[in-house]
């Protein structure tokens, strides 16, 4: 998720650098001392995230809030309480107190997801957020071999790793929608690429030692074959 840091303390500014670069969701566009400064990014840019300071020069964090774009989740960063209760009227997302703990900043950044997924859905076109031992990982679609449902559980194999997570957390339908991808059953799912080739109605996929062949339907297998030739002519 893309953010920009709002704060004119530079210690602040390298604290909170420091901890979005540790976490592999967070990707950071920009750091700025006050909103104004921040404006061009933020018209020209998808940010999800603002970190949000509240007393800074030419303008403050409580004016920015009063013109703030509503689909932006914002965390306000304070050194003082009282601006709590004010802030929460703006529908931040969440309220850090300085000095700022990489526990307590990665609770709002889980929260900021949490909201976001809500609102838009819990996938988009290139990425999905899965929850994982109680963290949120972000998966490239591209990345997926397959999605198969077992037992109240996803199990999702990618080519680096494998996850079995609520089935509640993906919505096969907005993965479906991924030209990449065919529905193989009701409860699996196949990223065309990495599909070796289909022989006797089996797929056999490119990487055997972590995806076993997997025997489908005949008129499934025959749509594949095509949907194969058609990937493989556009290279």
């Amino acid at each position: 998720m893309n953010c920009i840091i709002i704060d004119d303390d530079p210690v602040i500014q390298m604290q909170l650098s420091a901890f979005i670069n540790k976490s592999d969701l967070l990707n950071l566009k920009g750091t700025f001392k006050n909103p104004l400064e921040a404006n061009q990014i933020i018209k020209t840019n998808e940010i999800d995230i603002i970190f949000l300071d509240i007393e800074m020069p030419e303008m403050s964090g409580l004016e920015f809030l009063d013109e703030a774009d509503t689909d932006i989740r914002i965390i306000v960063i304070s050194g003082d309480r009282k601006y709590a209760l004010n802030t929460f009227e703006y529908d931040v997302t969440d309220y850090l107190l300085k000095p700022i703990e990489y526990t307590r900043f990665l609770k709002s950044v889980y929260k900021s997801i949490e909201k976001t997924l809500k609102i838009y859905g819990r996938d988009n076109s290139d990425r999905i957020f899965v929850r994982f031992n109680n963290q949120y990982i972000r998966l490239k679609i591209n990345d997926i071999v397959s999605i198969k449902k077992e037992d109240n559980k996803d199990l999702i194999i990618t080519r680096n790793k494998s996850f079995s997570i609520s089935d509640s957390d993906i919505n096969f339908n907005n993965v479906c929608s991924n030209s990449k991808f065919c529905r193989i059953n009701n409860s699996c799912i196949v990223n065309l690429n990495e599909i070796r080739e289909v022989c006797d109605n089996f797929l056999i996929f490119k990487d055997s030692a972590k995806m076993d062949n997997i025997l489908v339907e005949e008129n499934i297998a025959n749509e594949i074959s095509d949907k194969l030739g058609k990937l493989y002519d556009t290279f």
